[in-house]
């Protein structure tokens, strides 16, 4: 194949939307503040730390659902993922015929707010009715199916739900339709609004919810500390990423390059847990690894929830993987919580910081491991959820 003619998959603008803001300026400001952004909330009578929006990007979540009647009625994911798209769309520049593009957008819980409030109403309501509009507005496609019609795209509409793994399974199956040329454009990404009271009842009945009340760092994935404990915290958000196919006479210096997709399964040794060696990242780090020529990872933007089993089985899986040359390690959920099934979304979008060199991979609390600081081109990012499974996606710079 002639050298210029080779095609690339890149990521060519996102927007995203959590705990650390909207605006790409301000968060990679309070990225740089090495202060966790999780806020005191309140569910079921009880107080918890969580990643939650602040007032000033609540108010334009408030603004953006004014701009439309018709999105009065949808779920907050749903508003997620369409402001995340809203931000993306404003710097992409897209001139493909509309049936070419795709959509290909996941949450692990989906409409999980409306669902409880109709559910709510059902069992309250004498007749034991519900409101008109309750299965179109609480289905999970109709997170992928809002943002088609908001863009005005013609092209296939994909929804995916497969726990914490599902934004980062998301853009795999939308970078095997593009190399597929069945596309020449997706926006993919995921969403999440988990903070409800049947959310935090369901991670209670688990026991790994974070006691960390009285600390600065809530939630401390990969700690250091002899006697670990669960730290996990919820956390809302959306991110989503216009990716497309460019010649390699394309490229410009700079561009974010989609290298290679991996996944992996594995046989569970419990409904909540994976194997202690990670073997489910274990497989999806490999496979991703066997595509990439010519680079080496440095870093990787880990899963670690912040739970010990969890943490312990990624650590034990990238030193298989690994061994004494780690890449740097990175996680973002000490400061945003963890978002479920946007949680490889914003961790995408945690990469491509790194990859411009706009934050630095520090952890301010004590981890195990130590990081030795280097030029980032090339960075992992990791995924595992309930069921065993797990994703790995590779990402590089154009220099």
């Amino acid at each position: 194949m002639n050298q210029s003619s080779k095609k690339h998959i890149v990521i060519s603008s996102y927007g995203s939307i959590s705990a650390l803001g909207h605006e790409k300026d301000r968060i990679i400001e309070n990225c740089n503040l090495s202060k966790s952004f999780l806020s005191s909330v309140s569910f079921n009578n009880k107080h918890y730390f969580a990643g939650k929006v602040s007032p000033e990007t609540e108010l334009y979540v408030s603004d953006f659902i004014k701009s439309d009647v018709k999105l009065k009625r949808l779920d907050r994911s749903v508003i997620l993922a369409l402001i995340a798209t809203d931000i993306a769309m404003k710097t992409a520049k897209l001139d493909f015929e509309k049936n070419r593009i795709g959509v290909s957008i996941g949450s692990s819980r989906g409409a999980t707010g409306l669902f409880e409030k109709y559910h709510q109403d059902y069992l309250s309501h004498n007749k034991n009715e519900t409101a008109l509009l309750t299965s179109p507005l609480t289905t999970l496609g109709n997170i992928s199916s809002s943002v088609a019609q908001y863009i005005g795209s013609k092209g296939f509409v994909m929804s995916h739900s497969m726990t914490c793994s599902t934004a980062l399974q998301a853009l795999t199956n939308a970078v095997a339709w593009l190399k597929a040329d069945m596309a020449d454009c997706f926006i993919v990404g995921g969403a999440e609004a988990p903070l409800t009271n049947f959310t935090f009842a369901q991670v209670e009945a688990l026991g790994i919810y974070s006691k960390n009340t009285n600390t600065e760092f809530h939630c401390q994935p990969l700690t250091s500390d002899e006697n670990p404990k669960n730290t996990m915290t919820l956390g809302e958000g959306a991110a989503i990423f216009v990716v497309e196919k460019k010649h390699e006479s394309e490229l410009q210096k700079g561009d974010i390059i989609v290298e290679s997709v991996g996944f992996g399964f594995e046989e569970i040794p419990s409904a909540t847990g994976l194997s202690e060696k990670g073997d489910t990242l274990v497989s999806s780090m490999k496979m991703a690894l066997e595509s990439l020529t010519g680079k080496t990872i440095d870093a990787i933007v880990t899963h670690s929830p912040g739970t010990v089993k969890g943490d312990a089985a990624e650590y034990a899986a990238i030193e298989h993987v690994f061994g004494a040359n780690k890449p740097i390690l990175f996680n973002n959920k000490w400061i945003i919580g963890h978002t479920y099934g946007a949680s490889g979304a914003l961790n995408l979008e945690t990469a491509i910081l790194l990859l411009k060199g706009e934050i630095e991979p520090k952890l301010p609390y004590p981890h195990r491991f130590a990081n030795k600081l280097k030029p980032i081109n090339c960075v992992m990012t990791n995924a595992a959820g309930f069921g065993g499974n797990s994703s790995s996606i590779i990402l590089s710079t154009c220099k």
